[in-house]
C-alpha cells in the first residue's frame, strides 16, 4: 500500500477542544522509502515551508484579537468604526508573513487602533526571538557573517536580516543592557558567596580616529573559586559559571566599575564575601578593583602571575645574563620583590645603553609600580589558592580579541564597539538568559 503524509493545522474550542474552528493542510507529500540521507527527512525548503503556513496561521488567529475588544475611543469614548483590514509586514526568525489586523478609526477625533504591526510593536516589524538571535549573532561574528549565517538557514535572503539590519539590533540590544543591567541591579536574588575572584584586564583595539592608533576596552571576570572544574587531563581548567563586564567608553572607568559592580553582585557578592583581585598592573584596572573594595568583607589585591611572567619572557638578554634574570623571576616567584628589585639593578649596571637596557628599566618600574600587590606565588600554589587569571584569559579572548581582534582590517569607534562588547559580557555570564527578553523589549 502506497502512503502518503498530510500535516495539518487546527484552530480548536479552548473549553472544547473536540470542536474544530477551522482547519488547513500546512504540508503534505508522499511517503517513500529512503535511499540516503538527503531524502531520508523533509528537505530544508519544505521545513521552513511548513514553518512558514503554520506561524500564518497562528498569526491570523492572534491578530483577530489585537482589535476584538476595542468598541470605544480611549479619547473622546466615540464609537470606532471599522475600515477594512491593513496588510502589513512581519519578521520572524525563518520566515517572513503578511498580516492583515482590522482598522478601526474614531469619526469624531480621528484616532486610529493600532492596525498594522509595525505600530502595534512600537515601529517594529520584527519578533523578539528574531531580535535576540540577530544580537547574538552581532556579538560573535561580523555583521556580514551574520547575514550569510542567516540566509542559510532561511534558504534566502531577507531583508531584515541583512548586514545592516543586524548591525542596528545588536548597537539597539547591547545599549539596552546597561539600562537592564541597574534596572534588574536591586532584584538580583542569589546565594550568597564567601569567596569571589576576580581579573580586570584590557586589550587594546584599532581604531578609526586618525588621530590615534587604538583605545582600550576593559574587561573583568568574577567566578566563585569552587566553580573552577578541573580537567583530569591536565590541560587547562575551565569555569562552570562566572559573571563578565565590560567597557570601551572613555569616561574614567564610571561604566566599567558599575557593571562590574552589578556583575560582583549576580555572582553573590555581600558585605560579608572575601575577593581575591588579579590584574596585570594597569593603574585603571586597580581603580575598578578599589570601587569594589568598600562594598566586600575584605579585598586582596594580587599582581597576576601570567601577565608577570608574561612580561619577564618577552624580555631578550645576552646569553651570559640570562641565568641572573632567571634568579629575579625565582625570588619574585617567591614574593621577595626587594631582592628581585636588587638584582635588577645589578643587571642593568651589566648591560650596555639599549633595548635590552630599556626593557629592564620599564619591567623594573613595573615591579616598583606593584610591589604592594606582589604576593608568594609558590605558597599559593602549593596551598591551592588563586594566583594566576589564566583562567580569566580565555574570556578576555573570547570577549575582546575573537571579535575585534581577529580581522586585523576591522577597525571600531568606542561607541561603535561598547554596545557589542555588552552583549558579549552578559552572553558569557550566568544571567543571560534571564535578561535577554527584557533588553529586548526596551531596545524594540
Amino acid at each position: 500500500m502506497d502512503k502518503a503524509f498530510r500535516i495539518i493545522y487546527q484552530a480548536i474550542d479552548k473549553a472544547n477542544p473536540e470542536v474544530v474552528l477551522r482547519q488547513e493542510t500546512l504540508l503534505s507529500g508522499e511517503i517513500t522509502k529512503p535511499s540516503n540521507c538527503l531524502d531520508f527527512s523533509i528537505s530544508h525548503e519544505e521545513q521552513i515551508n511548513l514553518i512558514q503556513n503554520a506561524v500564518d496561521n497562528i498569526l491570523v488567529e492572534k491578530a483577530d484579537l489585537i482589535n476584538k475588544d476595542a468598541r470605544d475611543c480611549p479619547d473622546c469614548h466615540t464609537h470606532l468604526t471599522k475600515l477594512g483590514k491593513h496588510l502589513s509586514t512581519f519578521n520572524d526568525i525563518f520566515t517572513d508573513h503578511e498580516v492583515k489586523m482590522q482598522r478601526l478609526r474614531c469619526s469624531g477625533c480621528g484616532y486610529e487602533a493600532p492596525s498594522t504591526v509595525r505600530t502595534f510593536l512600537n515601529g517594529n516589524t520584527l519578533s523578539g526571538q528574531l531580535a535576540k538571535l540577530q544580537a547574538e549573532l552581532g556579538a560573535k561574528h561580523t555583521f556580514r557573517d551574520c547575514e550569510d549565517i542567516l540566509t542559510s538557514f532561511a534558504t534566502r535572503p531577507r531583508r531584515i536580516t541583512n548586514h545592516n539590519r543586524v548591525k542596528l539590533t545588536t548597537e539597539d540590544i547591547g545599549n539596552a543592557l546597561d539600562a537592564v543591567n541597574k534596572a534588574t541591579n536591586d532584584l538580583v536574588k542569589i546565594e550568597e558567596a564567601l569567596e569571589l575572584v576576580l581579573n580586570v584586564d584590557g586589550g587594546h583595539i584599532k581604531t578609526k580616529d586618525k588621530e590615534h592608533r587604538s583605545f582600550e576596552a576593559m574587561t573583568s571576570v568574577l567566578y566563585r573559586p569552587e566553580d573552577i572544574i578541573s580537567n583530569p587531563a591536565k590541560t587547562r581548567n575551565h569555569l562552570r559559571s562566572k559573571a563578565c563586564a565590560a567597557s570601551t567608553l572613555d569616561d574614567g572607568q564610571q561604566e566599567m566599575i558599575a557593571t562590574t559592580i552589578v556583575a560582583a553582585i549576580t555572582e553573590g557578592m555581600t558585605e560579608n564575601t572575601n575577593i581575591t583581585a588579579l590584574c596585570d598592573g594597569a593603574s585603571n584596572c586597580w581603580k575598578v578593583v578599589d570601587a569594589l573594595t568598600p562594598l566586600c568583607k575584605k579585598m586582596t589585591s594580587i599582581l597576576d602571575w601570567f601577565h608577570l611572567s608574561m612580561k619577564m619572557e618577552n624580555i631578550s638578554l645576552p646569553a651570559d645574563l640570562k641565568g641572573k634574570f632567571l634568579r629575579i623571576r625565582w625570588h619574585l616567584w617567591r614574593g621577595n620583590s626587594s631582592s628581585a628589585l636588587t638584582r635588577l639593578n645589578e643587571l642593568s649596571e651589566q648591560l650596555k645603553p639599549g633595548k635590552a637596557l630599556n626593557k629592564i628599566k620599564k619591567f623594573r618600574t613595573y615591579i616598583e609600580n606593584n610591589v604592594t600587590k606582589i604576593v608568594n606565588y609558590r605558597e599559593r600554589q602549593t596551598q591551592g589558592l588563586v594566583f594566576t587569571s589564566n583562567l580569566a584569559e580565555s574570556t578576555v579572548e573570547s570577549l575582546i580579541n575573537q571579535r575585534c581582534k581577529g580581522q586585523q582590517h576591522m577597525k571600531w569607534t568606542r561607541e561603535g564597539l561598547n554596545p557589542i562588547l555588552q552583549l558579549r559580557a552578559q552572553i558569557n555570564s550566568r544571567d543571560w538568559e534571564n535578561k535577554w527578553k527584557m533588553a529586548v523589549l526596551l531596545a524594540l
